[in-house]
């Protein structure tokens, strides 16, 4: 099971306890992607895409996109975030940042792609992971795709182990998470980041096209 390299609330729901954590730990989670995401990305929705990255946090990812030439708008419910993710970010950037709350959110013009890179994970429950899987069919158009990274159990007896850390799912949880709006095309498992002993525990890398409605 990972450990990262500070005590963080990885299944807190709150954006208050968000903030104190951007505030006073090291998120030692965040980093770059390692390939098997960008490779994704280019088989399934190549630049210049424009990606909803659900759940930006310090904008690392949204701007891996960025020198990747997709438009980008980026969220998170944590305003302390966004406004690092801003100081981060150079002027003239691809990267458009909101503070949101996507669970509580309808947007007017949904998203041709939506990413979410370490969010869906910090659901530890089914009706939790519904919910979620729910507000990203909200903000993705129909026929479009969520390109979803997050925590791999690869047996039950992993799923068991949820002291600490993200929360780990079967890929029948996770299926059943999703499937009432979301079709998958494409699942992989690959490490989630390459920081040894910190991010380097298995991932689920998927692909999923938004249903009709």
């Amino acid at each position: 099971m990972p450990h990262g390299e500070a005590a963080v609330p990885l299944r807190s729901l709150n954006a208050a306890e968000w903030d104190r954590t951007y505030g006073s730990a090291v998120a030692g989670w965040d980093e770059e992607p390692p390939p098997v995401l960008g490779e994704l990305l280019a088989e399934h929705t190549p630049p210049p895409a424009h990606v909803l990255d659900v759940g930006c946090g310090l904008g690392t990812t949204a701007r891996w996109l960025a020198d990747r030439s997709y438009t980008v708008t980026a969220c998170d419910f944590s305003a302390r975030a966004i406004a690092a993710a801003r100081r981060r970010t150079p002027a003239g950037s691809a990267v458009r940042y909101e503070v949101l709350d996507v669970t509580g959110h309808t947007p007017p013009d949904p998203f041709p792609v939506v990413l979410d890179r370490g969010v869906l994970h910090t659901r530890p429950t089914r009706h939790e992971r519904r919910t979620f899987a729910e507000a990203m069919a909200r903000m993705c158009r129909p026929g479009g795709l969520w390109i979803h990274v997050g925590a791999a159990a690869l047996s039950e007896e992993d799923a068991l182990d949820q002291s600490s850390g993200p929360s780990w799912t079967t890929e029948e949880s996770f299926r059943s998470a999703v499937t009432s709006w979301f079709t998958v095309l494409d699942l992989r498992i690959a490490d989630f980041g390459r920081r040894k002993g910190v991010t380097d525990w298995p991932a689920r890398y998927a692909v999923l096209r938004r249903n009709q409605d």
